[in-house]
């Protein structure tokens, strides 16, 4: 009897559970999709490199997928506990007729079972086939090729998905135990009579709280845009408290001020249900002032996130990998045997073209003293700084390797060259000042400033002095640190990848005739994968949280819609239309779901507006083709969810009238 009460009561109640079903369903494809990555490389031509890179996103997005189960377990369990408290007067009746509680426990856990058994199977079927489509921006990411393109099936992530969902209804089927046991008689019969109150009943109040909520947020936002967001500083800190400050007295006002601005638009507050509306609104508003607020601070940092994380890391990745100029840069320090002629002879056969430069630290203020006084009025950590020297013939052949021109300087002449704009401006500066120099008895004054010519791979905080060959010697032997530079260019990418292999290897064995090296490859794979790491953690963690945001909201309005039904049902005694009621019912949960989005998405205007005057720092990005990939992914979670929460509250409304 017990199985088929289970399942007459799982039809009867298919609409009610439509939020707990789609929140599942989400929630199972995506777990799928994200945990399948891996398995996604069988589809593309990869190499070892991104290989490595996917196994390391794999690891992290296990890892991740952990606490996404603890968020979603969470979610799981406020929906449960909102269809146990919709079904407490079926229950009390239930324990009326003589039935145990270990029964009704029973019920639900057989009821929430064969719900969870669809979901899983469907989430699984659109995870699958959703992969597919994913591994196409996988492989973009990855920049891989698609030409081994089939269909994968990852047995991985399938196990896993059911695993960790089978434990999180455990702990559901656990707490409902818990619920029902503790719960009386009496409470399960008259506890759907029980209405929410409204907290603050002062309109007067209310108006000089939402006054005080908009100067906070003004405050919040003028700081934050002065500010910025690289300096974490006091003025960084105090916008964010008087944000969240802000939101939190917005959300307890804007009832009290939305019921006295309609109040004064007679011609709207008395249309229709309109004051209704107001009043329902403003009363759930008011109550769940709390959870509003913080799923509006959650939109904005998950619209932040998608919106920008991508850009800047693409950005930083783009100018890692721009910004080496050879294949290979070998380091050493100022030994006098050549680190390319104890290179094995494997390595040398398959370079094409390498240059050996010298650079010489020298820290001597008594010779660089009109200099000095230019770079203390500047910053005090460039006072009496050790400078850096480079031989003219030595920076010609960097310059050469490069595909750039050469400079001829003189015995009286310096330049300087360098591969930050930081530095660049110190230049260029330097340059005007006509700070002069003096080596061995010698006065030398600025010619030129040569912007973005690498020394090496490793040069990303360097300014070089060139000078000419006569003065190697000198410096030679006045010099703190001597550094030896070996760069190398390969004929072809399979070179490339076997010359990087054996310099693994000689340097992993020890002995190595240089300290350390980079190379491209392996800048190259670090951008890729941090960039990817970062994209799909945002893309991930910003699915789940925009999830639990609108099935609160959604779960939310059914409970006030269950919550006065009664209400509803006296409107349609009184003579209303019920096309007036569901147009009542429509604007009230458009307008639940709007509010915390469209602060959000004033929140989001301001501080990506900081945002995106860092990235364009770094270099350009598409940043209108993101903000538009957002918007659509915020519109088809939350539309999905209004619609579903729409006619959920729709059958709970005129359920009665319906089954006349």
């Amino acid at each position: 009897m017990i199985k088929t009460l289970a399942l007459r009561n799982m039809r009867r109640n298919i609409r009610d559970y439509g939020v707990y079903f789609l929140t599942l369903l989400f929630g199972v494809s995506i777990f799928y999709m994200f945990n399948s990555i891996y398995a996604q490389k069988d589809m593309m031509s990869v190499t070892e490199t991104i290989n490595q890179s996917m196994v390391a996103l794999q690891k992290i997005l296990s890892y991740i997928s952990v606490f996404v189960s603890f968020v979603l377990g969470g979610l799981i369990v406020y929906a449960n506990n909102y269809f146990i408290r919709r079904r407490k007067k079926e229950l009390g009746v239930y324990l009326t007729l003589g039935m145990d509680k270990k029964d009704i426990s029973t019920i639900l856990l057989l009821e929430t079972s064969a719900l969870a058994v669809v979901a899983l199977g469907f989430g699984l079927m659109i995870g699958v086939f959703g992969s597919q489509f994913m591994s196409f921006f996988t492989a973009s990411m990855f920049d891989a090729d698609m030409t081994k393109f089939t269909f994968v099936f990852s047995m991985d992530a399938a196990i896993k998905s059911i695993i960790y969902f089978a434990l999180i209804f455990v702990v559901v089927a656990v707490f409902n135990v818990f619920n029902i046991n503790r719960l009386k008689l009496i409470d399960l019969l008259y506890g759907g009579r029980k209405n929410e109150n409204l907290k603050l009943k002062s309109v007067k109040v209310s108006l000089l709280l939402f006054v005080g909520s908009l100067i906070s947020l003004s405050i919040a936002y003028l700081l934050i845009i002065k500010n910025g967001i690289i300096e974490t500083n006091i003025f960084f800190i105090i916008s964010i408290v008087l944000g969240i400050i802000g939101t939190l007295l917005f959300f307890f006002s804007v009832s009290g001020f939305l019921i006295l601005l309609l109040q004064r638009k007679k011609n709207i507050y008395l249309k229709d249900l309109n004051m209704f509306v107001t009043r329902q609104l403003g009363s759930k508003l008011n109550t769940n002032y709390i959870s509003v607020s913080v799923v509006c601070l959650i939109l904005f940092l998950v619209i932040g996130i998608f919106s920008t994380g991508y850009s800047i890391q693409t950005v930083t990745s783009n100018q890692m990998k721009e910004s080496v100029s050879y294949n290979f840069s070998l380091i050493s320090d100022g030994k006098e045997a050549s680190i390319w002629d104890e290179l094995p002879e494997d390595i040398k056969n398959k370079v094409e073209v390498h240059n050996e430069v010298q650079a010489f630290t020298v820290k001597d203020a008594g010779t660089y003293e009109s200099l000095n006084v230019y770079l203390s009025t500047v910053s005090n950590s460039l006072e009496n700084r050790p400078f850096t020297f480079i031989t003219v013939s030595d920076f010609n052949k960097i310059s050469e390797m490069q595909g750039l021109g050469t400079i001829d300087l003189d015995e009286s002449e310096y330049a300087i060259v360098s591969y930050n704009d930081k530095f660049d401006a110190f230049g260029n500066e330097i340059l005007k000042q006509k700070s002069s120099i003096r080596i061995d008895n010698t006065t030398l004054q600025p010619v030129k400033a040569i912007p973005h010519t690498r020394v090496s791979n490793s040069d990303y905080m360097s300014m070089y002095f060139i000078v000419s060959d006569k003065y190697k010697d000198y410096l030679s032997s006045h010099s703190e640190y001597k550094s030896q530079y070996l760069n190398m260019n390969t004929s072809s990418s399979e070179n490339e990848q076997s010359v990087n292999t054996e310099l693994r290897k000689v340097f992993e064995k020890g002995g190595a005739p240089f300290l350390y090296y980079t190379s491209k490859l392996d800048v190259y794979a670090t951008s890729v994968t941090t960039k990817v790491i970062v994209a799909f953690l945002a893309i991930y963690l910003g699915i789940v949280f925009m999830i639990c945001c609108a099935a609160i909201l959604a779960i939310q309005q059914l409970s006030e819609a269950a919550d006065n039904r009664e209400r509803y049902l006296l409107l349609q005694k009184l003579g209303t239309e019920r096309n007036m009621i569901k147009k009542a019912l429509f604007t009230q949960i458009l307008c639940y779901f709007l509010f915390p989005l469209v602060l959000s998405v004033v929140h989001s205007v301001v501080g990506l507006t900081t945002v995106f005057d860092v990235i364009q720092k770094f270099g350009k990005e598409n940043i209108l083709q993101n903000l538009i990939t957002t918007g659509v992914f915020v519109l088809t979670i939350y539309g999905a969810y209004f619609i579903v929460t729409y006619m959920g509250c729709k059958n709970i409304v005129f359920k009665k009238t319906n089954s006349r």
